[in-house]
């Protein structure tokens, strides 16, 4: 769903640590208003072959402003590749330019992310969330 799309916008989180993007498709018929919400650590990496980081204690912290600037890097960048960790549900998305975000989905206690279409940021049609203890939920239109 998101391959093809571009990096379109950021909606601002209810506080820090919460960031919204959203992706858009501009050349295809697939589904336009899509996002993900991060509520945990995650950052962008000069290229997919790397070792990724195994949660977010391995990870550094990055400021409100330092978040955005990585957005903003990838601003109209178009996702080439998406995929899930192989143990853990860490998001890996992989843009045209070579950059990969990088967004961590290991948490005992609370959701890391989700993803979706819809313009209500709730799932109205599809959604995947990687939630506490390693697991990934999905929701799936009603109609499909």
């Amino acid at each position: 769903m998101f391959i093809g799309s571009q990096l379109d916008g950021v909606k601002f989180g209810v506080g820090p640590g919460s960031i919204l993007i959203r992706f858009m498709h501009y050349t295809t018929k697939q589904p336009d208003d899509l996002w993900i919400n991060i509520e945990s650590k995650w950052t962008v990496f000069p290229s997919e072959n790397i070792d990724y980081p195994n949660s977010e204690d391995d990870m550094e912290d990055l400021t409100e402003e330092e978040e955005y600037n990585l957005v903003f890097k990838l601003r109209r960048d178009k996702v080439v590749d998406i995929k899930l960790g192989e143990t853990v549900p860490h998001l890996i998305i992989v843009f045209q330019s070579g950059l990969t975000m990088f967004v961590n989905g290991h948490h005992d206690m609370y959701e890391c992310w989700q993803a979706g279409d819809g313009t209500g940021y709730t799932g109205e049609q599809w959604m995947i969330v990687a939630t506490p203890g390693d697991d990934i939920a999905t929701w799936l239109p009603t109609d499909y």
